[in-house]
C-alpha cells in the first residue's frame, strides 16, 4: 500500500499504509474483512487510538473502538488477528506481540528461556557417543563440566586444549579413559579437524572394551570442515546468548547458581544479595550488547567466565572479611569486577566509564537493605534483590519479570 493522503500527524506514513493494507485483509475463511472500518474508527477516535499508540506495552493494552471484545470473539484466530493489528502501529513490538501469540497458541513451555541442563544432557549420552559443544561467542561450558563431574565422582576430568601436536596427548587420555572409565574434555577442536576426522574409528575400537562410565565432551566453533561423520553421531548442543533480561537470570541460576553455592559463604543474607547483585549485572551487560554501538563502543565478549570470577572473588572477600573481624572493602570490591574481571576485555575509555559506574550504582553497603531496588527512577517493573533464602524462592521472583 501507499497512501500519500496521511490523515494524522502522530503517524508515520509507514503505519498509515500498513493500517489501509490491514483494513482490506481477509484473516482465514472469513468472507468479511474483519478491520475494514478501521481507517474511519481512528478517525473518529483520534485521541484514544494515539494513546494506544504511545503505550509503552500495547499489546498488553485493551484496544479501543471495540475492538478487544471482537478480537477475543474470534476464539480460533483472535490472538493471529491483535498481533497483526499490534505489528501495523508498533512494528518494534513485533517479537514481544508474537512471544505472546505463541504462548497463548502452543503454550508457555515454547515461549519459556531455554536451558539445557548438562544432567539431561548426560542422560542421553553413551561410552561411544560424544558430546560436541557449539559455541557461540563468550560461551564455554567447561566449568559445567567440572561441577557435574564432582556430583558423578568423575573429577578431576581430563583436559586438553587442542592444537599444533596435541593429538597425541589427547588420544592417550582417551584410551587411558577406556579402562579407568574418567571423563575426557577436549577443547577448541575446531583446530584439530584431522583428529577429530578419525575419532568416530578411535570410539568404537574393534580390539578393546570401552568402560562404561567413560564419556567425551568436546568443545568447538563452527566449521564448514567438521566432519560430518563426527557430528551425525554425536549429541550436539548449542549455547547461544539468552534473549533478556528474565532469561538471562533464569539461565545463571539454573546452572551456575545451584542451592548449595547460596550456602557457601557467612554470613548468608550478604553473599545472597552480592551474588544477586553479579548475575544481575552480568545480565545487564549480555543484554546490552544487542544495541550495537549503542550498548558498547566495541562488542565484548563477556561470559559466564568473567562472572564466576567475580563472584569467586568476592567469596574469598567476604570469608577473609569475616575471619578478620573487618567491614567489607567496596572500593577493592568494585575495581576487581569492573576494572579487572570484566574491565579487563574492556579497551574503550567510554565503555570502561559505564561499567565502573554499574559498580559504584550496583555494589556497596545499600544492597543489603531488605527488597533493594536496581532501578529506582523506572517503576513500571522493580527490579529488586528478593529476600529469598531457597533457591527455588529466587527462581519464583525471576519467573516474575517480564520477558
Amino acid at each position: 500500500m501507499d497512501d500519500p493522503n496521511k490523515p494524522f500527524n502522530w503517524m508515520e506514513k509507514k503505519v498509515w499504509n500498513n493500517i489501509k493494507a490491514l483494513s482490506k485483509h481477509r484473516f482465514g475463511n472469513d468472507p468479511t474483512m474483519f478491520f475494514k472500518e478501521l481507517p474511519d474508527r481512528i478517525s473518529r477516535n483520534d485521541t484514544a487510538w494515539r494513546e494506544w499508540n504511545d503505550k509503552n506495552e500495547p499489546e498488553r493494552e485493551t484496544v479501543p473502538d471495540n475492538y478487544e471484545e471482537r478480537i477475543k470473539a474470534e476464539h480460533h484466530i483472535g490472538s493471529f488477528i491483535h498481533m497483526c493489528l499490534v505489528r501495523s502501529f508498533r512494528e518494534d513490538r513485533t517479537l514481544l506481540a508474537g512471544t505472546n501469540f505463541i504462548s497463548s497458541v502452543l503454550g508457555q513451555k515454547f515461549t519459556a528461556p531455554v536451558t539445557d541442563l548438562i544432567e539431561e544432557i548426560f542422560e542421553e549420552s553413551k561410552k561411544n557417543v560424544p558430546v560436541v559443544y557449539l559455541l557461540s561467542a563468550g560461551a564455554d561450558p567447561t566449568n559445567s563440566i567440572d561441577e557435574f563431574a564432582k556430583k558423578k565422582k568423575q573429577f578431576p576430568t581430563g583436559k586438553v586444549s587442542m592444537g599444533e601436536e596435541m593429538e597425541g596427548p589427547a588420544l592417550e587420555l582417551i584410551k587411558a579413559g577406556f579402562v579407568t572409565g574418567k571423563w575426557v574434555v577436549l577443547n577448541n577442536c575446531h583446530l584439530s579437524l584431522e583428529f577429530m576426522g578419525q575419532l568416530e574409528e578411535i570410539l568404537n575400537p574393534k580390539n578393546a572394551e570401552v568402560h562404561n562410565d567413560f564419556r567425551l565432551w568436546i568443545t568447538c566453533e563452527p566449521h564448514k570442515e567438521f566432519p560430518l561423520g563426527l557430528l551425525q553421531m554425536a549429541i550436539k548442543v548449542t549455547t547461544q546468548p539468552p534473549k533478556g533480561l528474565q532469561a538471562g537470570l533464569y539461565r545463571t541460576f539454573t546452572t551456575l547458581i545451584t542451592p548449595d553455592y547460596l550456602e557457601k559463604v557467612e554470613p548468608l543474607d550478604h553473599w545472597r544479595s552480592l551474588l544477586f547483585a553479579i548475575c544481575f549485572m552480568h545480565s545487564i551487560v549480555q543484554e546490552r550488547r544487542k544495541y550495537g554501538p549503542l550498548g558498547f563502543c566495541i562488542p565484548y565478549e563477556f561470559n559466564s567466565s568473567d562472572m564466576e570470577a567475580s563472584l569467586c572473588y568476592i567469596e574469598k572477600h567476604l570469608t577473609d572479611c569475616m575471619a578478620e573481624k573487618v567491614s567489607y572493602q567496596w572500593k577493592a570490591i568494585n575495581y576487581m569486577v569492573s576494572e579487572v574481571q570484566y574491565g579487563g576485555r574492556i579497551t574503550d575509555n567510554l565503555d570502561r566509564e559505564m561499567f565502573i559506574t554499574y559498580g559504584n550504582i550496583w555494589l556497596h553497603e545499600q544492597i543489603f537493605t531488605p527488597r533493594y531496588p536496581f532501578n529506582s527512577a523506572y517503576q513500571e517493573f522493580s527490579y529488586e534483590i528478593p529476600e529469598a533464602n531457597e533457591h527455588a524462592k529466587f527462581m519464583d521472583y525471576i519467573k516474575t519479570m517480564p520477558a
